[in-house]
C-alpha cells in the first residue's frame, strides 16, 4: 500500500491543527447540544450554497452516504452524552487514538487495504502515543474505568464513519457532490432542532458563545473537507492516524496557552507519536 503524497500530509497536519483549535475555541462552554449544532451546522450552511455547483451524488453511492450520517449522528450524540461524566476529557485520547487501529483493520476487511509492515509499526506507535496522554494521572481505577469504556466506543463511532466514508467517496465518480452531501445531511437536522425545540437556550448560548462557536465551525468545515478529500484518495490508515494526530495538537496548545504542564509522559508520547508518523510515511 502506498502513502499519501507529502503535500496531502501537510494538508492532513493542517486539518488535525484545525480539528485542535475549535476543540480549544468551545470546550469553555457548558452547553455540548448547542456546541455541536453550530459548530456542524455551519459546515452545512456553507455547503448549501455550494450545492447547486456539484453533481448530485449516484444512486450506488447513497447507502454509504445515509450509513455515515447515521454513525455520524451516532458519534456526536454519544460523545455530548459521554462529556456529562467529566472525567471523559481525560479519557478522550483513547477514542482518537483507537481509531485509526480500528480503521485499519476495516478497511483491511472491507477495501482491501493491507498496510505495510513499516507503516504498521509506525500507526501502532502512533496509536500508542495518542492513547498515552489518557493515562498522565496513573491506569484507572475500579471505580474510574466508565470513562474509557466510553472513550473506546466513541472510537468505534470514529472508525466506522471514516471507514463508511472512504469506502463511499472511493466509488463516487467524483468526491465533491459525497462531501457537499454529507455535510448538509450531517449538520441541518440537529440545527434545525436546537432552533426549534430549545429556541430561547440557543439564542442565549449564541449571544454568549456564538463567535467561538462560528469560528470553530469554520475550522471544523476548514479540516474535515481536507480529511473527506484525503479519503478519496484511499490510504484510510494513514488519513486517520495523521488526522488523529489533534490530540498532540491540542495537548500543545493547551500548553502554549493555557501554560499547562508538559510532563515526562506527554514528551514520551509526542516522540511516539512523531515517530510513529514519520516511520509511516517516509
Amino acid at each position: 500500500m502506498s502513502t499519501i503524497s507529502p503535500t496531502m500530509i501537510g494538508l492532513l497536519l493542517l486539518a488535525a491543527l484545525a480539528h485542535a483549535s475549535w476543540n480549544a475555541l468551545v470546550k469553555t462552554s457548558g452547553d455540548g447540544l448547542s456546541i455541536f449544532a453550530t459548530v456542524i451546522g455551519t459546515g452545512a450552511i456553507i455547503y448549501m450554497f455550494a450545492a447547486p455547483f456539484v453533481d448530485f451524488p449516484e444512486p450506488e453511492v447513497w447507502p454509504y452516504l445515509l450509513l455515515s450520517v447515521v454513525l455520524h449522528f451516532g458519534y456526536f450524540f454519544f460523545l455530548w452524552y459521554a462529556l456529562k461524566h467529566g472525567d471523559l476529557s481525560s479519557a478522550y485520547p483513547v477514542a482518537r487514538g483507537s481509531a485509526p487501529l480500528l480503521v485499519a483493520i476495516g478497511a483491511s476487511i472491507l477495501a482491501g487495504e493491507i498496510l505495510s509492515l513499516q507503516a504498521t509499526i509506525g500507526l501502532v506507535f502512533t496509536c500508542l502515543g495518542i492513547c498515552m496522554f489518557a493515562f498522565e494521572k496513573g491506569l484507572p481505577g475500579p471505580g474510574h474505568r466508565k470513562p474509557f469504556l466510553l472513550a473506546f466506543t466513541t472510537g468505534l463511532f470514529i472508525a466506522s464513519y471514516t471507514v463508511v466514508d472512504g469506502l463511499g467517496l472511493t466509488i463516487s465518480s467524483e468526491p465533491w457532490g459525497y462531501i457537499v452531501w454529507l455535510n448538509i445531511l450531517d449538520g441541518a437536522p440537529l440545527l434545525l432542532y436546537v432552533m426549534v425545540k430549545r429556541w430561547h437556550i440557543y439564542m442565549s448560548f449564541l449571544r454568549q458563545d456564538g463567535k467561538k462557536a462560528l469560528l470553530g465551525g469554520l475550522l471544523a468545515t476548514m479540516g474535515y473537507f481536507i480529511v473527506l478529500y484525503a479519503l478519496s484518495m484511499g490510504n484510510m490508515a494513514h488519513v486517520s492516524a495523521l488526522r488523529e494526530t489533534s490530540v498532540l495538537f491540542a495537548v500543545v496548545l493547551g500548553a502554549i496557552t493555557l501554560h499547562e504542564k508538559f510532563g515526562p509522559i506527554r514528551w514520551f508520547a509526542a516522540i511516539a507519536i512523531v515517530g510513529g508518523v514519520v516511520t509511516m510515511h517516509v
